[in-house]
């Protein structure tokens, strides 16, 4: 008898869908289960059970292109049925080798800020500080190296012989800002780290003019530390009015400063006979200090004086600095500045006091 049209699926799988034969159940699903580890499914062919082949019932044998039932139940004319297998979805993910240049970015903020402090942090000092100064004087001696050769060059060229080509002097660099310019999410990330932990010395020497020598490439609304020195003339050439407020107002992310007056070098012996105590020195450096410490901002976590180890200061340029003493008692005096509580801030906290003497310490009492 022949069947008008294709068989059924339950008719095909009649023995297997039966829940009766328990065996072919489970040998059904292990070989759809073995065909789905196959996902390539190369000519490759699950073998059956010995078992398996000796049982009652359709013969089933699956390869890698098709499922195939074979029964002497079913019409000659389905005696083959062929299923096309189904394309899996899934995806192989590629190996991290295969993957790849490396990706940067793909680090935690944590790991990538350690190691910006490789690069744009400086290294070798306990308190890194990087000073104008040093700076803008390497920048003008390279200047001027370079327009002695292009004279001497020229002169050479004109009398027929070739230009002297000069080698690149092997200096270490104190931070490594070439990163910066390897992609706009990297320079922003690098910047705001190299802002954050260097500390920025600024030397100023032209009172009352507070023009700075510091680099083109500083932006200086984003310094955060700071040390300032302040190089003091006789007071002669002290008594102007200094605009202290433009200046701090420069610097709307500072956080903190370090204040270090000293003697400039050419007026040492004049300035330093006017400023030995602060009861004694003259009405200029007086008004000159109470300006200067009205002006500073209050959120700012000040000191005045050098640190008391010489590593955590700066190169100095003046010839010595003023004495501690004389900054205590100007602070005592003068000082008025609240912490966040609203408290006033002792003169221990503003200026290190580490050795007390005996004129200084009797000064503190008395006050």
């Amino acid at each position: 008898m022949q069947f008008p049209g294709p068989p059924c699926a339950h008719f095909i799988l009649k023995d297997v869908a039966c829940c009766c034969n328990i065996a072919k159940i489970h040998e059904f699903y292990t070989s759809m289960m073995a065909l789905r580890r196959n996902p390539q499914r190369r000519c490759r062919k699950e073998e059956l059970s010995p078992k398996s082949e000796m049982s009652r019932g359709p013969n089933i044998v699956f390869t890698t292109a098709t499922v195939r039932l074979r029964s002497s139940q079913l019409c000659p004319r389905m005696n083959e049925l062929s299923i096309p297998r189904r394309r899996s979805t899934l995806r192989r993910q590629p190996s991290p080798r295969s993957a790849g240049p490396f990706r940067f970015f793909d680090l935690p903020r944590e790991v990538r800020d350690n190691v910006y402090s490789y690069l744009v942090v400086r290294r070798g000092r306990r308190v890194p500080i990087i000073e104008a100064k040093s700076i803008i004087r390497a920048q003008k001696k390279r200047a001027t190296a370079q327009k002695h050769r292009e004279r001497h060059n020229q002169r050479r060229i004109l009398s027929g012989r070739p230009p002297i080509v000069p080698r690149e002097p092997v200096t270490d660099s104190i931070v490594h800002l070439n990163i910066l310019q390897t992609s706009q999410c990297l320079r922003w990330e690098a910047r705001d780290h190299f802002y954050h932990n260097n500390w920025f010395a600024i030397s100023l020497d032209a009172f009352p003019i507070t023009t700075m020598d510091v680099p083109e490439s500083w932006d200086l609304g984003r310094i955060t530390k700071m040390q300032l020195e302040l190089q003091l003339k006789d007071a002669q050439r002290m008594n102007t009015y200094v605009d202290w407020t433009t200046f701090f107002n420069q610097f709307s992310a500072l956080r903190h400063l370090r204040i270090i007056p000293t003697f400039h070098q050419r007026y040492y012996d004049w300035a330093q006979s006017e400023i030995s105590t602060w009861d004694e020195s003259h009405f200029v450096f007086r008004a000159f200090f109470r300006e200067l410490l009205v002006s500073v901002p209050e959120h700012l976590n000040l000191k005045l004086g050098p640190a008391l180890d010489s590593q955590d200061v700066m190169t100095l340029e003046g010839r010595g600095h003023v004495s501690r003493d004389f900054l205590r008692q100007m602070y005592t005096e003068t000082g008025t500045r609240r912490d966040m509580n609203g408290n006033y801030i002792g003169v221990k906290r503003i200026v290190d006091c580490r050795d007390l003497t005996e004129t200084g310490y009797a000064s503190l009492l008395a006050a």
